[in-house]
């Protein structure tokens, strides 16, 4: 009877140790688990197709900058997110040919985000190659003309006491509908992704 009442106390405790150990992990897991910050448009003005404005006085002028908010979301509760140069480009999309043209590009330097942290980086593109007149007509005609912004980078996740590997963030991009005011027809952010 003593080896039996023996063998189910051992029995308990492994299973117990066991218990004890998945869990662990499994908090451990949790904590560090790391999300992928997320990135959206909040803005985007592109003034040469502000066919609304009545103090433009000359609506012939071009205004080749464009302007977009960029925000940057990380939603991990205990990493912060070091990131490398952001390089951002933007397209026009020219609806003849039906491609996406390459109009402008930059480069953000890299800079470190807390976590649970937003960010905005506010920047303007001076734009080359847009046929400014084909545009014009597109929104003058009750439409909207589309622009894309790719995105791509690399990341480090900074924990209590290191910091991980660089992951590359590639391919990121969103279309953007821009209206006869000149700026983004869909009042909500657009999200950057993959798809």
């Amino acid at each position: 009877m003593a080896n039996g009442a023996r063998t189910n106390s051992t029995c308990s405790r492994c299973t117990g140790s066991i218990f004890s150990l998945g869990l662990t992990a499994l908090f451990l897991w949790l904590g560090f688990r790391t999300f992928s910050p997320k990135f959206s448009i909040e803005m985007f003005e592109v003034p040469t197709l502000n066919t609304t404005s009545s103090s433009k006085g000359n609506s012939e002028i071009i205004d080749p900058t464009i302007t977009f908010d960029l925000r940057l979301k990380n939603e991990n509760l205990n990493e912060g997110v070091l990131y490398d140069t952001i390089k951002v480009t933007l397209y026009y999309y020219q609806l003849n040919i039906s491609t996406f043209l390459p109009i402008g590009n930059i480069s953000i330097p890299a800079f470190y985000q807390g976590h649970g942290k937003k960010a905005h980086r506010i920047e303007s593109i001076l734009s080359y190659g847009v046929p400014w007149e084909v545009a014009k007509l597109e929104v003058l005609n009750g439409s909207t003309t589309m622009f894309r912004v790719d995105l791509d980078t690399k990341v480090r996740y900074k924990y209590p006491l290191w910091k991980s590997k660089r992951h590359a963030i590639m391919g990121l991009r969103v279309n953007i509908p821009v209206n006869d005011q000149g700026v983004k027809a869909v009042k909500k952010g657009l999200r950057l992704s993959s798809d």
